[in-house]
């Protein structure tokens, strides 16, 4: 009986213990780049991937503005990047903005279209370790051909971005 109860207390011991060790927060950012081609600030069906392009991924502390983790990395032949962040960022704030297109007629970098902010921390009720940000966008410098009748088709007819 002592035997028994022993190794029942180092049983018990051994399973508090683990749930003592914290594993390292390890998320995992995902998102796709794509190429504004009609101007437009959203992914539409003459939209296009960038492979290739390279996104960065910051987190700043909220009070004092300080980075406290960086990270980049690049897309695949669907325009997909994904980015490893370690550690949990509950008192950051995170964002993943594009760097580099590798595309000479897709480059332009419009400020508000290429941010997404993104929660790097267990405790937001979120139990999955991948975390979605909204499409980035590089811009065309020049709607394409085809843009005018997908806005008229879109009812966005009040869009004066688009020149013949």
């Amino acid at each position: 009986m002592a035997k028994a109860i022993v190794l029942l207390s180092a049983l018990c011991f051994l399973a508090i213990a683990n749930f003592a060790v914290a594993e390292p927060e390890v998320f995992d950012v995902e998102g796709r780049v794509f190429c504004d081609t009609c101007r437009l600030g959203f992914a539409t069906s003459l939209s296009e991937v960038i492979q290739g392009a390279t996104v960065g991924l910051t987190c700043r502390d909220i009070e004092t503005h300080n980075e406290t983790y960086s990270t980049e990395g690049k897309t695949d032949m669907i325009g997909k990047y994904t980015l490893t962040v370690e550690g949990d960022h509950e008192n950051d704030i995170c964002e993943v903005t594009v760097v580099n297109s590798p595309r000479e007629d897709c480059k332009e970098i419009v400020s508000e279209l290429v941010k997404g902010r993104v929660v790097c921390s267990k405790n937001v009720g979120m139990h999955n370790a991948v975390r979605f940000t909204n499409p980035l966008f590089f811009q065309k410098d020049k709607p394409v051909p085809g843009c005018k009748e997908l806005v008229e088709e879109m009812e966005l007819v009040d869009l004066l971005l688009l020149d013949d």
